[in-house]
């Protein structure tokens, strides 16, 4: 049965993909590594996204310490599948969020825009929130990778309904092992047409950036003008020194936030 109580959001985010780096053998002592982090990973919105072999040990390993975790894929076809898993099963699994069309899977597999809106849908549909990996493939003006971003964007906000919560990671495909990110003023430009396009959506909405993140790529983006909610870290992820400084980044972006959003007290009421 679809849950249908749509999940909040928090105010920033970050999220890493494993992808099949962690197993029974070294998951457990990184799972350690983060517990002991809790308390600040769980105010930076912070997401693991597993393997379904690890979703046994993240429910154990993460439950009561305000660290997310989902799944790095979901089968969207309402048939039975072979070899996949459906939506239904990873939400009685305990994912909170899936991630949909890496871009690996779109390159490798053949997965086009239209197949990462089903699955989408169907994350939503189980209350499990659609982390929507979009990007251009290789370097190019930024007016580009807008115009190949907002394509990619377009089915999947189609087929999601208005109030379900989506988490946007622009990660340019030619990003990946890269040792920099892309511009940021391009960065810029894809997170303002992304937050334009979302613009009339009821359901919460986060924009982050992936791709060559380390230290202060946040910080250079969002002094660039980036209209981001946070990013998605890789090889950062595992280096405690890396992540523990991407983690302060996104803190003091939810300071300054909430600084933002406070009264101010020099104003009587009235």
């Amino acid at each position: 049965m679809a849950a249908t109580r749509p999940r909040a959001l928090p105010p920033v985010m970050s999220c890493t993909n494993t992808k099949a780096l962690l197993d029974h053998t070294t998951f457990p002592a990184w799972a350690d590594a983060l517990r002991a982090e809790a308390p600040a990973l769980s105010r930076a919105g912070f997401l693991v996204l597993l393997p379904g072999p690890l979703f046994d040990a993240a429910a154990r390993a993460f439950a009561g310490t305000g660290i997310a975790w989902g799944a790095q894929d979901v089968w969207s076809d309402g048939a039975p599948p072979t070899g996949e898993l459906p939506a239904e099963a990873l939400a009685h699994a305990g994912c909170q969020a899936v991630m949909c069309g890496h871009h690996e899977r779109r390159r490798r597999l053949g997965e086009s825009d239209t197949d990462v809106a089903g699955k989408a849908a169907a994350a939503a549909g189980q209350a499990m929130v659609p982390v929507v990996c979009v990007g251009e493939r290789g370097e190019g003006p930024a007016g580009r990778a807008v115009t190949a971003v907002l394509d990619q964007a377009a089915p999947v906000l189609d087929a999601l309904p208005a109030d379900a919560p989506l988490v946007w990671l622009y990660e340019p495909a030619w990003t990946g092992g890269a040792g920099a990110p892309a511009p940021y003023p391009q960065i810029a430009e894809v997170a303002a047409a992304l937050r334009e396009r979302c613009a009339g959506r009821t359901g919460d909405s986060r924009v982050l950036y992936g791709g060559a993140v380390t230290p202060g790529v946040l910080t250079r983006a969002l002094e660039a003008g980036a209209a981001l909610d946070g990013v998605g870290i890789g090889r950062a992820a595992h280096d405690p020194a890396q992540r523990a400084a991407v983690t302060a980044e996104l803190l003091d972006l939810l300071a300054s936030r909430e600084q933002a959003a406070a009264p101010d007290p020099r104003k009587a009421p009235t």
